[in-house]
């Protein structure tokens, strides 16, 4: 399979030639290949200078669009997966910084079916120092600032399922700093639509339009991406309303997409009534509402998975996911089942978690009836 890695970038320098490096460290299997599509998008730092120079073995697109009205992350998304060759366009943003597997374990995924959308974990780093000198040795954790905050959107699984496909909200969640598609796909919808400006949302309704189409999603843990963390400001939240209206406008027969609007209970600097967790639980419920799939469910049958007897559950579950809803417990090292079980096509309930604490546990089984 060949890859084309997509990153927009303006004005960030000094962490695209981070990310670069972080890429020319990733290791493919056998037989694939990857290419990496810079879209400068009117930069003025020397970014076209930084490309240039950057050595190895990267196969290395360097595009750059002279900035205008028009400029945004959108439309340079959209011209760098025009230029792309590969048959998977992986997203990520410029300032971020990739682990070594972090390709392979899209490519992965898509092995195992072919309308699919990927999303990858984003660690936020804090403000310590990077160590370039050894980062251009090879990835270490330890050349990186600290982790300071997770993927919020875990959060939001360990509250319904890490089965990603199974959340009514999953378009929301397509988040464009780690992401990845068949390029058919993201064409045969009319790729990003360009009239999101600033900040927020081009991203989600690109996912709205995916789903709509009936691509699967699915939650790759193993596909892991690093940033600095940032906060909302009020230029950004200005941004995110009018993007929202843009969106709810355009959809303007899907009442889940407006649903939206509870995000800025949380985001919204000047009034932040509810926590970020609680937003996203309230646009889950309200989506599920609107598609009938309340109350909560009932008559789960619970299975547990380890190391040992992974193969054998997952045909179990195969065979059973057509007639029964079903709680899948899986305690293997490497969340061996994570892919499989997300790439199931089924009109059941089928939630899925990976190792979760004995607390967690007790939590699913008070939440939900449990056929044993």
């Amino acid at each position: 399979m060949k890859v084309s890695v997509v990153i927009p970038s303006y004005n960030a320098g000094e962490q695209l030639g981070r990310l670069l490096l972080s890429l020319t460290w990733c290791r493919l299997d056998a037989g694939d290949s990857l290419e990496v599509i810079v879209v400068d998008d009117g930069s003025t730092d020397g970014t076209r200078e930084l490309v240039a120079g950057v050595g190895g073995d990267l196969d290395l697109v360097y595009i750059f669009l002279p900035r205008s009205a028009a400029s945004g992350r959108a439309a340079a998304r959209n011209v760098g997966i025009e230029k792309a060759s590969g048959e998977l366009v992986v997203m990520v943003d410029a300032d971020q910084i990739c682990e070594p597997g972090f390709v392979a374990a899209h490519v992965g995924f898509h092995r195992l079916r072919e309308d699919l959308v990927v999303v990858g974990p984003r660690r936020d780093l804090g403000e310590g120092r990077f160590d370039d000198a050894r980062l251009a040795a090879g990835f270490a954790r330890s050349a990186i600032p600290e982790v300071v905050r997770g993927d919020g959107r875990e959060l939001v699984f360990a509250e319904f399922s890490e089965n990603f496909n199974q959340l009514e909200t999953c378009w929301h969640h397509m988040f464009s700093c780690n992401v990845s598609v068949r390029r058919e796909h993201v064409m045969a919808v009319g790729g990003f639509d360009e009239g999101f400006t600033g900040w927020g949302l081009e991203d989600s309704e690109l996912g709205y339009r995916l789903r709509r189409a009936g691509l699967a999603f699915a939650y790759q843990p193993a596909a892991v991406a690093y940033q600095r963390g940032h906060g909302v400001t009020p230029e950004m939240f200005v941004e995110w309303q009018r993007n929202l209206a843009h969106f709810a406008a355009k959809h303007a027969d899907a009442p889940e997409v407006w649903a939206q609007a509870v995000i800025g209970m949380a985001f919204n600097p000047a009034d932040r009534s509810i926590g970020w967790l609680e937003s996203m639980c309230r646009l889950e419920f309200a989506a599920r509402a609107l598609a009938g799939r309340l109350p909560a469910l009932t008559g789960l049958a619970w299975i547990e998975a380890n190391d040992g007897n992974a193969a054998r559950v997952l045909a179990d579950i195969k065979d059973r996911v057509a007639t029964e809803d079903l709680i899948v417990i899986d305690d293997s090292d490497g969340a061996v089942l994570a892919g499989p079980v997300q790439c199931l096509d089924t009109t059941r309930a089928l939630l899925y978690f990976w190792r979760p604490t004995a607390q967690a546990r007790d939590a699913l089984r008070r939440r939900h009836v449990i056929i044993d």
